[in-house]
């Protein structure tokens, strides 16, 4: 008779103890590293390297094989990230909130983006549908990745113009950088004759879509919350869940604004920043801003563990002196003096402030996303190259902002208040 066997080490049981082991990680790390000189992501890619040393299946992440399922995991973590950066600003129409990310946006962000492209198609010889597409794709601040560095959650008044500036900039970028992305789109299964789809370009891509996501967002934010609070009795709003609450005001928007044609990042950003315009009961925000930030931490450390799996098993070829140079012209050089040339002329902060908001413009998730929702609607015949610099570009500037976070975030507070 045989014996039954008492231990089942099957790749599902362990990949289901990993996930479980990465997902206590992200409820515990946040407060152990709190103060330190060190984030997150940082220790996510370290365990994700220990995990392709000792594991035997992660010899390599086929990105191109899978580009579809990184598309919607990405997706998923910014507009979570997007509802919770809008939920944390307690003035979205007001022109304080704006006064410096207007600038970032206006001038920084075109600035990084054209720079970006110049010099990986001078260095890597990218083409210029690649380059283009490099440039929007790593020009937004990530609004996951940026979340150290961003205003106080919403029972907190807003005490820093510097966290608020870039709480807000990351909050609307990524919509921004939507229609450069469909530029090297086009560039790519259209043809480099501008002529026959420029215009379709800029009144479809550009106007149409923003303006869409701009509607619904602002009408969605206010409806949900007219909904919600304003046909309810107070007995019955005391049991509302905030968890469905907060994913009813991430994913509502989004959908919406994605099936009428316009961009979901955008409106999923202003919702939240229209609910939180209107709703002012400090619990309720404070509420559904901690359920969103429980969940972006969650994908947050599945994603930088995958991402430290495939830096490892990649190594060779994410250490190539050109993609190296590239990342780091960009990082250290590029967003840094762009965003200082947008702040010219701003009397009104320090010197100290205007770098840190040229300095920390964090890539991240967002262009992760980017790059998959790119390479699943076009063919881009550096797809691999792509993704080996965007991968350097986020994997530096995790340790780059991420290690000089707190030094900057005490300076802060000696320097800057609203």
């Amino acid at each position: 008779m045989a014996t039954p066997l008492l231990f089942d080490f099957s790749p599902y049981n362990i990949h289901l103890l990993l996930i479980g082991f990465i997902i206590l990680l992200a409820a515990t790390i946040p407060n152990l590293l709190k103060n330190k000189h060190i984030t997150e992501p940082i220790i996510y890619i370290a365990i994700g390297t220990l995990i392709y040393l000792f594991g035997d299946h992660y010899d390599s992440i086929a990105v191109l094989n899978n580009v579809k399922v990184i598309e919607e995991i990405t997706e998923f973590v910014v507009i979570v990230a997007l509802t919770n950066a809008g939920l944390k600003i307690k003035n979205p129409f007001s022109w304080k909130t704006w006064k410096y990310s207007f600038w970032l946006l206006l001038i920084a962000m075109p600035l990084t983006m054209m720079a970006a492209a110049y010099i990986s198609h001078w260095i890597l010889d990218f083409t210029p549908a690649a380059a283009i597409l490099f440039g929007a794709l790593i020009s937004p601040t990530d609004p996951v990745l940026a979340s150290d560095l961003q205003t106080t959650k919403p029972s907190q008044q807003d005490s820093s113009r510097t966290r608020l500036a870039l709480t807000s900039e990351a909050g609307i970028n990524d919509g921004v950088a939507f229609p450069f992305t469909y530029f090297a789109i086009f560039l790519v299964t259209k043809g480099s004759d501008y002529s026959q789809w420029i215009g379709n370009w800029f009144w479809v891509d550009f106007v149409y879509k923003i303006v869409v996501g701009v509607i619904i967002g602002l009408l969605s934010g206010w409806l949900l919350y007219k909904l919600v609070f304003k046909f309810t009795s107070k007995n019955q709003q005391s049991k509302i869940s905030r968890g469905i609450l907060s994913l009813a005001l991430t994913l509502l928007p989004y959908a919406i604004a994605e099936i009428l044609g316009g961009y979901g990042f955008i409106a999923v950003f202003l919702a939240a920043s229209a609910f939180s315009h209107v709703e002012k009961d400090a619990k309720h925000m404070d509420n559904l801003h901690d359920f969103t930030e429980e969940i972006e931490r969650i994908f947050v450390a599945l994603l930088f563990v995958v991402i430290g799996i495939y830096m490892a098993s990649n190594f060779t070829e994410l250490t190539n002196l050109k993609l190296l140079l590239t990342a780091f012209i960009l990082i250290l050089l590029i967003r840094p003096v762009a965003g200082w040339i947008s702040l010219l002329g701003k009397k009104d902060i320090s010197t100290f402030e205007k770098f840190t908001l040229s300095f920390y413009g964090i890539r991240g998730v967002g262009s992760i996303y980017y790059l998959m929702y790119a390479l699943g609607a076009a063919t881009f015949t550096e797809s691999e190259k792509l993704i080996q610099l965007t991968a350097v570009t986020i994997i530096l500037s995790v340790f780059i902002h991420g290690i000089s976070a707190i030094t900057i975030q005490k300076k802060l507070d000696q320097y800057d208040s609203l």
